[in-house]
């Protein structure tokens, strides 16, 4: 069946329906990395989302639950080029797999003329068809009324809804569960006593945890949400005790409790191939992102570890007992570069 996708500039791209026939709205966003297709599917940081694949075959080595970030796929829809039909290692293929999840696919669109109006327009909102529901007239006038995911409380809904252990030796880190890649809970968990606590733990739920360290995760939306504001003040109340580390929007979060602020990116960085550079010593990271909001506008108190070489955005910071990357050293999909930053949590810890 012929499917569709329609932007709020008026834009209408025509492909062919694949996964599962539905009509959904959205925040179109591309990433552009070459594999780990599953990961991003799965990654909670996309909730609200619409993602599409600059990579021109998505799907050559199938869908297997080993590699999931989450327990089930987290954008509304899933763009390509073209999906694989048959998979080299034979297991379940990309439509298949959205099948299962309920989730759209379009394909045969062309990715290369959207990405481009995307960095020139900057993100837009979209309305995707395949199930012959509506006209392309309609989704453009919905998308244009559509509210923006981010005017939702997204962390809220990927959130864990209650506490879990992983990791049974090392320090005791409490981490906030704000859209969680289970590749950072892994990570941790090899070297630490890990509790995965919800996204609105108060200080003193906190502290009945008895960690030595707060660690704060990835997730979806705006930073500066309104419902986030009390989780603000609670990790301005824990940096006054315990060490905090933080990632993407945890570093986001660590910005704000500093006295930071944050604003939206035009197009967001999104892929596996973002280059890094460490301030103090000029060594250069390609690390993995995703996140639409950025930092600026730091007090003195903190300093600023990491800097974006595409555009100059803030990727590190760090202050009195705690520090933040940006980035995902975790490599889930990407390089591994960075995920000698695990190693700094305990130095943190340690003191």
């Amino acid at each position: 069946m012929q499917g569709w996708i329609a932007l709020e500039n008026g834009s209408v791209f025509f492909g062919d329906s694949f996964g599962y026939l539905e009509t959904v709205e959205g925040e179109l966003v591309f990433n552009t990395s070459m594999t780990g297709y599953q990961e991003a599917l799965t990654d909670p940081s996309y909730a609200g989302q619409m993602l599409m694949f600059t990579f021109p075959q998505i799907g050559n080595y199938g869908c297997s639950p080993k590699y999931y970030e989450s327990s089930k796929i987290q954008v509304n829809a899933c763009l390509v080029k073209e999906w694989c039909r048959s998979p080299h290692q034979g297991k379940m293929n990309l439509d298949e797999w959205l099948k299962e999840e309920k989730i759209p696919g379009l394909e045969g669109i062309d990715t290369r003329q959207l990405t481009i109006i995307t960095r020139e327009a900057g993100t837009l909102r979209a309305v995707i068809c395949t199930d012959g529901k509506i006209t392309p007239k309609q989704g453009v006038q919905r998308a244009k009324q559509m509210e923006w995911p981010s005017d939702s409380n997204l962390v809220s809904m990927v959130s864990t809804k209650r506490k879990y252990k992983r990791g049974t030796e090392g320090p005791r880190i409490t981490l906030f569960d704000w859209g969680v890649k289970q590749s950072i809970v892994k990570n941790l968990a090899k070297i630490c006593q890990v509790t995965v606590v919800p996204w609105n733990y108060d200080i003193e739920k906190v502290k009945a945890t008895e960690p030595e360290l707060v660690f704060m995760s990835n997730g979806p939306g705006d930073p500066d949400h309104k419902d986030m504001k009390p989780v603000v003040n609670t990790v301005k109340s824990i940096l006054k005790e315990i060490p905090v580390v933080g990632i993407c929007l945890g570093h986001q979060i660590l910005g704000l409790a500093l006295g930071g602020e944050t604003y939206k990116l035009k197009y967001g960085h999104r892929g596996g191939n973002q280059p890094v550079k460490e301030l103090k010593t000029d060594n250069v990271f390609i690390t993995s992102q995703n996140h639409g909001f950025a930092l600026h506008k730091l007090p003195n108190k903190v300093k600023e570890t990491f800097v974006n070489l595409n555009d100059g955005t803030c990727e590190g910071i760090e202050s009195k007992n705690c520090w933040s990357v940006q980035f995902h050293p975790e490599a889930a999909p990407g390089p591994m570069d960075a995920n000698i930053l695990f190693k700094r949590v305990l130095e943190t810890i340690n003191g």
